[in-house]
């Protein structure tokens, strides 16, 4: 089974999804109202895709999601 942590983007524009998404986050919601989105990684490449998130453009503030990813469960 592979382990996920839960991520979150705050963002400016809705646009920066698609860029988001391309980077290698699932995207579970999108909040066009609030500006943010919420989604899930591979554990081991969590703090990389962080990074990368935090270094685009129109992205206010990324952070790791409270929510425990080892009590959901995914089809594969």
């Amino acid at each position: 089974m592979v382990k996920r942590k839960g991520i979150i983007v705050y963002f400016q524009s809705k646009k920066v999804a698609k860029e988001v998404e391309k980077i290698g986050v699932n995207i579970v919601y999108l909040n066009p109202k609030a500006n943010y989105l919420t989604g899930y990684v591979d554990e081991d490449q969590f703090e990389a895709i962080k990074k990368q998130c935090a270094k685009l453009r129109l992205v206010r503030k990324v952070e790791e999601s409270l929510l425990d990813m080892q009590d959901l469960a995914f089809k594969e």
